[in-house]
This record gives structure tokens, C-alpha cells and sequence, in this order.
């Protein structure tokens, strides 16, 4: 399949007085055209700003780009001017966040924000761009979208703002569509219609898309690749059909171990011991040693190289290099 964005050794670091927060830290990864990747993993470990880092919308200070690229059809966002770079987000590139109350600016009604992008990067009047924003209300299955146009994001229940952020996401038809934990504060039968409606948009539009989350269901209904990171590391990578059959970091195992399991009696969950560590102050080697049941002696001196096991699925951990016990 033909790559439509692959970054490579990326690293986004943040300076402060405490020292250097390694947020992505040696970070690589593609997406193939019509994909969608999963990027999984708990709080803090880097999900957010590995995605932020790909339209260059960390700022900058704290923030710094230190080493890496990122190519978007060969074109590397880390080179680009900065009015390129403004050029490529939300015509190229377009994000759907978690709230969209704080991404909707409360001030300006709906369509004049989905109209600005259509006439920033289509050159449209204001009157067509209006006319094509009543277009993609109606494409997100928002009832009456003449008044919804209308309307302040305050006006809107929660799942009818994340529609109307979906339809501002899509409206210049974007190449990559960053979802970052888009559903995490609706409920259960609008998330399911959320994800559904993306799935729908991506399939007419021909786009790709990295899908942020913590939750392993919509992981495994929504994606066709998984990657799972840790304390700003990309621990493992597999197909979506491999990820849940057959896990091989410990984390990754840990982390399926403790979904919900209605086929068992059992009402306790597992938990994987600890916490994702401070990155102001991580341990050395592996970042997960401190809390793996398979720590080695290595595993807190250097981080482990990558291994490709069988086909696309790859990990970085010392069970599966040379001298492993799993090899």
C-alpha cells in the first residue's frame, strides 16, 4: 500500500526549569492511504502530542522539535515554511479533538467557523461558503442544519457539537483526519453514532485517519493497525487482528488483560501494577521495567531496538531480541 504519511525518529521535547519533558521521544510510524491507524495507550504517554507534533502544532517554547521528520506525501512538516505549514492545516491535515466546546470558539456561530477554512483554503465568497457549510452540516446527519448554521456551539448538545467539529474537520476534505479521543465525553449510543458517521465521511472522501483513544473496543472496530506507545516510546505495532489475538509486549498484554470480559464470572479487573512514570524523571532503559513481571537486568540500562517479529508486526522489548526468553 502507498504511504500517505510516515514519520520518522521523531522527537518533541518540552524544556522547563525541571528539566526536559521527552514527550515523543525517537518516535516512527506510517499511515497508508485509506488507513486507519489506532494509537493507543494511558494518560501521559505521548499520544496527543506525537499527533499535535505532525501539523507542528506544538508551541513552541516550551515546546521544541528536536530531531526527526515527517512526511506528508514526501513533504517534510518539520522543513516547511510556516505559511506552508498554515496552508497544509485543516486543507491537508485536519484534527477532531476530545471537547469540542473548547475547540469551538463560543462567540462565533457554527457555520461561520466551518465557513472560514472553505474560504480560506477553497477560495470561496462568503455566501458560497455559507451555502457549502449548510452542505456539511447535512453530510454530518445534524437535524435542520439552515439553523444549526445558525446557531452558538452553546446551543448544541454534546454529540451535535462533535458532528458540527467533524463537519469543520471534512469540510476541505482533508488527506489525513487526526481524531484525538473524539468520543470519549459522549455516551455510549451517540459514540456509537459518532464512529459510524466517521467511518462513513472517510470512506466518501478517500481519507486516512489516526484515531487517538484509550479505549480497546473502538480500537477494534474502528482501526486496521494499532500502536501502542508508552512514556513518549512506540512499544508495539501489529495489525488490529494481531494486537487482540496475540499480544507480545507486556504492556500491550496488560493493557487487553484489563478490559471488561462479560464472557467471565470474575469481577475483578486486572490492573497492571504502578504508574506511567514521571517523564521529568523517567528510569533508565526500558520505561516500562519498572513495572514489567519480565524486568531483565538490560531492561533498565538501554532501550531495546525495534524487532520485526512476522509480518507487520513489530516491538521493541528484550523478551524478543537475542537472548530473550521468548525468542
Amino acid at each position: 500500500m502507498e504511504k500517505l504519511l510516515e514519520v520518522k525518529n521523531l522527537k518533541t521535547y518540552f524544556y522547563s526549569e525541571r528539566g526536559v519533558v521527552k514527550a515523543a521521544d525517537d518516535v516512527s510510524f506510517y499511515v497508508n492511504k485509506g488507513e486507519t491507524l489506532g494509537i493507543v495507550g494511558e494518560s501521559g504517554c505521548g499520544k496527543s502530542i506525537t499527533s499535535m507534533s505532525i501539523a507542528r502544532l506544538v508551541e513552541t517554547p516550551p515546546g521544541k522539535y528536536v530531531g526527526g521528520e515527517i512526511l506528508l506525501n514526501g513533504e517534510d512538516m518539520l522543513k516547511v515554511s510556516d505559511e506552508r505549514i498554515r496552508q497544509i492545516r485543516g486543507n491537508d491535515i485536519s484534527y477532531i479533538f476530545q471537547e469540542p466546546m473548547t475547540s469551538l470558539n463560543p462567540v462565533f456561530k457554527i457555520g461561520r467557523q466551518i465557513s472560514e477554512s472553505l474560504m480560506l483554503h477553497r477560495g470561496m465568497s462568503q455566501k458560497e461558503a455559507y451555502k457549502e457549510s449548510i452542505k456539511m452540516l447535512e453530510l454530518v446527519k445534524i437535524p435542520n442544519p439552515e439553523r444549526v448554521v445558525d446557531d452558538y456551539p452553546f446551543a448544541l448538545s454534546g454529540g451535535m457539537r462533535q458532528r458540527a467539529m467533524i463537519a469543520m474537520a471534512l469540510a476541505c476534505e482533508p488527506k489525513l483526519l487526526v481524531a484525538d479521543e473524539p468520543t470519549t465525553a459522549l455516551d455510549v449510543t451517540i459514540q456509537a453514532q459518532v464512529l459510524d458517521l466517521m467511518n462513513e465521511l472517510k470512506e466518501k472522501i478517500d481519507a486516512s485517519i489516526m484515531f487517538i483513544t484509550h479505549d480497546l473496543g473502538v480500537i477494534s472496530e474502528m482501526c486496521d493497525r494499532v500502536m501502542v506507545m508508552y512514556a513518549g516510546k512506540v512499544v508495539e505495532v501489529a495489525t488490529t487482528e494481531d494486537i487482540f489475538k496475540n499480544p507480545r509486549h507486556p504492556y500491550t498484554i496488560g493493557l487487553i488483560a484489563s478490559k471488561p470480559d462479560m464472557s467471565t464470572k470474575s469481577s475483578r479487573l486486572h490492573v497492571i501494577p504502578g504508574n506511567v512514570p514521571d517523564l521529568n524523571n523517567l528510569p533508565a532503559g526500558c520505561p516500562f521495567s519498572t513495572r514489567c513481571s519480565h524486568v531483565m537486568d538490560k531492561c533498565k540500562t538501554a532501550f531495546p531496538e525495534e524487532v520485526v517479529l512476522d509480518g507487520q508486526h513489530r516491538i521493541a522489548c528484550y523478551l524478543y531480541t537475542e537472548g530473550g526468553s521468548k525468542q
